[in-house]
């Protein structure tokens, strides 16, 4: 009996994949209150990955302080 093959995703060209720092260096872990404040952390290894602009646009709305990316 073959194997089965497994169905690959379809490749999107906006996805970019990135993790975004704050002004302290301090990555991105997720959302607070909603979705109306964002929240930081020290620890590396708990970033969150995105991959699209509008993502980082809202991220930037919401933060504190100046936003950067980081392409990974």
């Amino acid at each position: 009996m073959p194997k089965s093959k497994k169905k690959l995703a379809p490749i999107d060209p906006d996805y970019k994949p990135y993790i975004v720092l704050n002004d302290k260096l301090q990555v991105w872990i997720g959302l607070r209150d909603g979705g109306r404040r964002a929240v930081f952390s020290s620890n590396f290894d708990s970033a969150k990955i995105l991959g699209y602009e509008e993502q980082f646009v809202h991220i930037c709305r919401i933060s504190d302080g100046q936003v950067m990316k980081d392409y990974i």
